[in-house]
């Protein structure tokens, strides 16, 4: 494990090298062999992971439209992101078809309705520039891993490995959170790249933090950590619980109170529901846990940003208590939403679609009042159902597992996670909708084509046979060539 992260991280640096610190001229041909090195690799997992953590940004780098190439003349850069989208595909194509999955007969049906958002948005006013289509072909672009990853991701191991990377990752915003909260810099900044940050704050002064470093990672990492509790094979426990605990942390510090709701949800229905460890594990984990937050309180600034993460999340009471504003902290629902809305009541039941008016009048921290803008009611309702089909199949799959099936409570996992990150999504910011950018189309096709694969598992599951005694030196040869 240790040289594949080793690999990983030498990727990583370089494409930092490349993309801040290295002549101009350079940046160019190296993502040509980034993007030709993925082309000829098979280990998916790796370059998936490297390819989000480019698009998710990290440490302050690979903000949005820095890692970049200009391709086409007059038209602007297309993200790297983009283009490992692109060549998925073409990977994809060259690839036998893993079979039907069950949900693929609605994700048909989206398709359809997206082909129709298309056609409505030229009738209802879509400018012909080329800029305009393309930004158009760019936000749809990214449904493509729908297609491509379920034939690219078709072995456990194959999903495993995106984890063996995503886990380090969740330890590394932690440390950048904590990092900028005491130097009031990002790790970015401080190795000098100097650019402003709004995040940036004097917390000793009484400023809140409300930075948030790599969130998509952090979210995959804390979906993995209870899928391979669930599935007590391939990470030991300690480790898995230090990875939630690390996400936890990183969404503690970030006072972001959509996503302490959802995490606090999906933690406690997973304790709840799926959760079955001894009393010496479970005081073991919380001991390690206890002197990690005893740790971080110990730094007085952080213990500072605790008080106010706190203090923050104590406004909902005021929501509550019908205060749309939440004491002033929130804008959504008395500034933001009334605009979406009041141009979406112009077409209510399938929204404006692909149009310029769509584009003028998008927010995306308001989420579903965005889709019903987009979609309108047709389009809020069909993703509505498709998240209800797609759960109620993993939940009525565990349930008809026996007791003890080693995927029964794995299922759930999917079924538990899924209403904390809609809650993000509603609270804090749009995850959901007919188009993506390449962050959020492989973070939720990633998800899907995930939950899709353990419900399909379960029906080929077979037990490990256990392996026969061998002999003394039988024995000694086999450790040593493992």
């Amino acid at each position: 494990m240790l040289k594949k992260l080793a690999g990983f991280f030498l990727l990583l640096g370089a494409t930092i090298l490349a993309t801040y610190y290295a002549p101009a001229a350079v940046k160019t041909p190296f993502y040509i062999l980034l993007l030709f090195a993925y082309f000829r690799s098979k280990n998916e997992g790796l370059w998936l992971v490297l390819f989000l953590t480019i698009s998710d940004g990290f440490w302050g780098y690979f903000s949005a439209y820095e890692a970049v190439l200009s391709i086409l003349p007059g038209l602007p850069p297309i993200e790297v992101g983009h283009l490992y989208i692109l060549l998925t595909v073409v990977k994809a194509s060259r690839i036998p078809s893993p079979g039907k999955y069950f949900h693929d007969p609605f994700l048909k049906l989206i398709a359809v309705y997206i082909g129709f958002l298309i056609i409505q948005g030229y009738f209802l006013g879509l400018s012909t520039e080329m800029n305009v289509q393309f930004r158009m072909i760019k936000f749809i672009f990214p449904l493509a891993l729908f297609y491509s990853l379920p034939r690219l991701f078709q072995t456990e191991d194959a999903f495993r490995e995106c984890f063996v990377y995503v886990f380090p990752l969740a330890f590394l915003a932690l440390f950048a959170q904590v990092f900028t909260i005491t130097t009031g810099q990002t790790p970015s900044q401080a190795l000098g790249v100097y650019k402003k940050f709004w995040f940036t704050v004097d917390v000793s002064k009484g400023k809140t933090y409300r930075g948030f470093y790599s969130s998509a990672m952090v979210l995959t990492a804390y979906l993995g950590a209870f899928y391979y509790l669930a599935r007590k094979e391939f990470f030991h426990y300690l480790y898995l619980f230090a990875v939630a605990g690390a996400a936890l942390l990183c969404v503690i510090l970030s006072a972001t109170r959509g996503w302490l709701i959802g995490f606090s949800m999906g933690l406690f229905f997973f304790v709840v529901f799926i959760l079955r460890m001894k009393t010496k594990r479970v005081f073991a984990t919380l001991s390690i846990g206890v002197v990690l937050v005893m740790g971080l309180m110990l730094i007085p600034v952080v213990e500072k940003q605790f008080t106010n993460a706190f203090l923050r999340f104590t406004t909902l009471e005021k929501l509550a208590g019908g205060d749309v504003t939440a004491g002033g902290t929130l804008q959504r629902l008395d500034k933001r939403a009334p605009p979406v809305m009041d141009k979406w009541s112009e077409t209510p039941l399938t929204g404006w679609g692909f149009s310029d008016t769509f584009f003028k009048y998008a927010d995306f921290h308001v989420a579903n009042q965005n889709v019903l803008l987009h979609s309108g009611i047709l389009g809020l309702a069909l993703m509505i159902l498709f998240f209800i089909y797609y759960h109620a199949m993993l939940l009525s799959r565990s349930l008809a597992l026996a007791k003890g099936h080693p995927f029964k409570g794995v299922l759930l996992v999917f079924v538990i996670f899924f209403p904390g990150w809609f809650i993000i999504h509603s609270s804090s910011g749009q995850h959901f909708s007919f188009y993506q950018d390449p962050c959020g189309g492989i973070v939720t096709a990633f998800y899907f084509t995930f939950g899709a694969f353990t419900y399909q598992k379960t029906f080929a599951y077979k037990k490990r046979k256990p392996i026969a005694a061998a002999p003394e030196n039988e024995q000694t040869e086999t450790a040593v060539s493992a």
